[in-house]
């Protein structure tokens, strides 16, 4: 007689809410950066020629971009704690889930030969067929490198024009 199969969990596709105090660390990180960058540039508009105007549209323009930036990457990390077999959040450097012990670290996935859905668990694919492990996620790639350091060369070519436009002018 054969073990009954027990159908393995997919994947799950929808996070939960953000939790209130969540939320305020999203309103956090989304506010101090606005708040960081209009006090730098009002300590170097002092001695310049820019106005209060310029530098409050200045540091909403900059420090709202940034701050997108800080609030985005804050609510990815948050969703990234949360299990996704039985959906509850963990505390940061959690190896396995506190119900249900998922490998948090791994995080193994499995699919079959037609890539049809991805499980977490071991078994067989609606279709039929087994499920084989997927390889784990490598994170981040030589392409995130090679953007960084490019965009750092083209931050120092404006940087340089930038002061050699203020050396011609001047």
């Amino acid at each position: 007689m054969d073990a009954v199969q027990r159908q393995p969990t997919p994947v799950a596709r929808r996070r939960d809410a953000l939790t209130g105090r969540e939320r305020l660390v999203v309103a956090g990180s989304a506010t101090a950066p606005v708040v960081v960058v209009m006090a730098v540039l009002g300590v170097i508009a002092v001695g310049g020629p820019a106005s209060a105007a310029d530098v409050v549209l200045a540091g909403l323009v900059y420090g709202g971009l940034l701050g997108a930036a800080a609030a985005f990457v804050a609510v990815d990390r948050m969703h990234a704690r949360q299990c996704p077999r039985c959906g509850t959040r963990n505390l940061r450097g959690t190896v396995g889930c506190e119900d249900c012990a998922y490998d948090l670290v791994r995080r193994p996935r499995y699919a079959c030969t037609e890539r049809h859905a991805a499980y977490l668990d071991p078994g067989l694919c609606d279709c039929g067929r087994r499920l084989t492990e997927l390889p784990v996620a490598r994170g981040i790639g030589r392409e995130i490198g090679y953007i960084l350091r490019a965009g750092a060369w083209v931050l120092a070519f404006l940087l340089l024009v930038g002061v050699t436009l203020q050396v011609i002018a001047g």
